[in-house]
């Protein structure tokens, strides 16, 4: 009777497990979301006080994604090799693995677990469509028993489900990707059509003229039956004057159109070669043309090939052109076969089973045969790929050999070039992202030139376009000058009374305020930001000032990261995801309470806290639950008693917070502070039961403000509380939700605004 009333408890653990995973899964697309909701699935229903989830990375290492009683410095640095060590085992063997006592287990002698409790640990890979995604480890369960096959099998289903989950959320990312990827071309095809009219006007512009000339010479030549010799010679040469003008203006607008517009046009970034080649095979016009020949198309990047540094959109055309241009000169039956190797540079070579006409081949080596009178579209096409290498400063050779046509692209390999790459492309997001925190129109991070050292705009928001090209500052000088020289932090509160830069402002800023703040690396500075113009039109304050050297300290931060090389390759582009997944989550943040910093920074003022660390708080304040943006509204707004499953999934915010804050934020006490902010003084709260003062005091202020600010606004499921009710309701709970000592604070800092 036991055993069936063990295997009906068994059977109603995974039916919910079931439940809880599909409920998740209309609740969240984000992988970061998944992750979490999946290991404290697990570490549920296992009973479990530690786990992880990982993921496998594009050097078949495994990290943490999502972790439960580790250090967050641990899962944030972490890396395996498939095969080291037990998660590695598991995931070179895709078997689940369930130890009972880590002492017996022959596989693992000699191996010591000085992170874990307890010798019993239960280890699952994560598989799609035999496709190793992970593995989802479970450690020491809380009464210090050994794990059993019945938590074996809860831990089997919740991995075999995390990798649908998972899955679907890939490719979901992949789908915003292209949709990112899809929006930069067509802004590249709006870029090239104004490109287009510009040198229409100037080719309209510069031709009128001699061709007026020619036209008024050849007029008096018909109509003068009596022009004497010298005459006529002088009207031939106003003809073949102007006729040279001609030529070396048309010479001068194609040398403008073929270069340096395109050079303008090109935006450099991080990209994946083996991501590039598979796309280029997949594409619709690639796969019928060789289709329609009959003919294969061969892929071949060697392990370890690095990333390159280029306009991905451009590189995806090279290869597209390339293979069309050069198939028309193939025969049923050829194969192609590209490869990529790596050794002082990257190497990419085509391969092709026959030679190419020697009449075909200057076509890969320069543009100068374009303007000739018939260009079919195969040479237009190699024409096309040429111009992608010039673009890019690579290194192009076709050669035709006894086994075929052989064209080799040499790429140099720069950690610079790459770190330049992600610098230039999160300015622009980081700038998206203070912005919209600020609150301001307009603002910008200039850099120090290499070779002058003098400040460039590198990134801008509401700036013109030709003062971004031609602002140059020397050190020293104008405003941002005298910042990078100083090193220190400027806020103007009114540019006309300033005596350092005592001027007029003018009428692009709606308002005479402004921040500009030192960017360093190393000690040195590297650049400035400038902040101007809050939507508001009001000055700024002396908190914008605050939180503005808080974003400043973490873009240098960032910066100084990238050009110490702490970074492994693959990192690059998660970087820029990362930042592009924090952008849009801050775009969609609902918590945006004007009183929350001020109450927060308030309290902290009243406990009297440092200058650094009340804007630790001021910072976090603005950010504290941003994770809450990839759950689903309908869980937010609910009215009435949220479902376990529901519940669980809004307790994995914190966590996601913090995912999104991971390549941003230094400060392992900022993360630690909004990862515990929904501990209660007494320990019955999340995510790990903290208590008393063993909660981060960043914690126990956010989660006083927190309920202060929710109680005393409207809310879909429930009408305001007046702020006297709201803080009886408070301080009735201090001592049990609440830090005393911070409810007091409260009260003194509302008291204060009231009057």
């Amino acid at each position: 009777m036991n055993s069936v009333s063990d295997n009906l408890r068994l059977f109603e653990k995974k039916f919910s497990i079931l439940q809880e995973i599909s409920n998740a899964l209309v609740v969240t697309d984000n992988l970061s979301a998944i992750a979490n909701l999946m290991l404290d699935l697990a570490i549920n229903y296992t009973r479990a006080e530690k786990g992880s989830l990982m993921l496998v990375n594009e050097r078949d290492e495994l990290y943490i994604l999502a972790g439960r009683g580790i250090d967050l410095s641990l899962v944030r640095t972490y890396r395996a090799k498939i095969g080291e060590g037990i998660a590695g085992v598991v995931a070179m063997n895709r078997t689940p693995m369930l130890v009972e006592d880590l002492a017996n287990e022959p596989r693992f002698k000699g191996l010591t677990r000085d992170r874990y409790r307890t010798n019993s640990f239960v280890s699952c890979p994560i598989i799609s469509k035999n496709r190793l995604l992970g593995v989802l480890n479970i450690n020491d369960k809380s009464d210090g028993a050994s794990f059993n096959d019945d938590e074996f099998s809860l831990i089997k289903i919740i991995a075999n489900q995390a990798a649908i989950a998972l899955e679907n959320a890939m490719l979901v990312s992949q789908l915003r990707f292209k949709a990112v990827e899809l929006e930069g071309i067509n802004r590249k095809l709006i870029e090239s059509d104004v490109v287009k009219t510009e040198f229409i006007t100037r080719v309209s512009h510069e031709l009128r003229t001699p061709l007026n000339s020619i036209k008024g010479s050849v007029y008096y030549l018909q109509q003068s039956e009596r022009l004497s010799r010298r005459e006529q010679e002088e009207f031939y040469d106003i003809i073949s004057g102007e006729a040279d003008k001609l030529i070396s203006i048309v010479e001068n607008q194609l040398d403008f159109l073929r270069f340096e517009d395109e050079t303008m046009l090109i935006t450099k970034t991080v990209v994946s070669l083996r991501e590039v080649l598979s796309e280029v095979c997949g594409s619709k016009s690639i796969k019928t043309l060789f289709a329609r020949k009959g003919m294969t198309l061969k892929v071949e990047v060697g392990e370890g090939v690095s990333d390159v540094v280029g306009d991905r959109i451009r590189i995806v055309q090279f290869f597209l052109n390339i293979l069309e241009g050069l198939s028309h000169f193939l025969e049923r039956g050829d194969e192609v076969v590209i490869s990529a190797r790596e050794n002082d540079q990257i190497h990419v070579s085509i391969c092709l089973p026959r030679r190419l006409p020697d009449s075909i081949t200057p076509y890969l080596f320069s543009s100068n045969h374009l303007f000739q009178t018939d260009v079919p579209d195969e040479k237009l096409k190699l024409y096309l790929a040429r111009k992608v290498v010039d673009i890019h400063r690579w290194d192009l050779v076709a050669e035709n050999t006894a086994a075929g046509l052989v064209v080799s692209l040499a790429i140099p390999k720069s950690t610079r070039q790459k770190v330049d790459a992600v610098v230039n492309t999160t300015i622009d997001m980081f700038l998206e992202f203070i912005s919209d925190v600020l609150d301001v129109n307009m603002c910008s991070v200039m850099l120090c030139d290499d070779l002058t050292g003098d400040l460039m705009i590198k990134g801008s928001r509401g700036l013109d376009d030709l003062m971004v090209k031609q602002t140059r500052v020397r050190i020293g000088e104008r405003i941002a000058g005298w910042v990078a020289l100083e090193g220190e932090p400027l806020f103007i509160e009114d540019i006309e009374q300033d005596p350092r830069f005592g001027r007029k402002s003018v009428s692009q800023y709606n308002s005479k305020s402004l921040i500009s703040l030192p960017l360093k690396v190393g000690g040195k500075v590297i650049g400035v930001l400038n902040l101007n113009n809050k939507r508001s039109a009001n000055p700024f304050t002396g908190m914008d000032f605050d939180l503005a050297q808080a974003m400043s300290e973490r873009v240098s931060h960032f910066m100084e990261r990238l050009y110490a090389g702490d970074h492994q390759e693959d990192e690059f582009r998660q970087f820029i995801s990362s930042f592009d997944s924090l952008i849009n989550a801050e775009k969609k943040y609902h918590k945006k309470d004007s009183r929350f910093p001020y109450v927060a920074v308030g309290i902290a003022v009243k406990l009297g806290i440092g200058e650094e660390e009340r804007r630790s708080i001021l910072f976090a304040s603005v950010l504290y639950d941003l994770g809450l943006v990839l759950l689903e509204e309908s869980i937010l707004n609910k009215k009435g008693k949220l479902l376990p499953a529901e519940q669980n999934t809004l307790k994995i915010h914190p966590y996601t917070t913090v995912g999104l804050l991971e390549s941003f934020e230094f400060s392992e006490d900022i993360k630690r502070g909004i990862l515990h902010h929904h501990e209660r003084h007494d320990g019955t709260g999340y995510p790990d039961g903290l208590g008393g003062d063993n909660i981060p005091l960043l914690s126990r202020i956010l989660s006083v403000v927190d309920a202060f600010c929710a109680m005393t606004s409207e809310r879909s499921y429930r009408p305001l509380m007046e702020t006297a009710d709201a803080l009886a309701e408070i301080r009735k709970n201090a001592g049990t939700l609440y830090d005393p000592q911070v409810v007091e604070a409260l009260e003194l800092v509302v008291s204060e605004m009231a009057k």
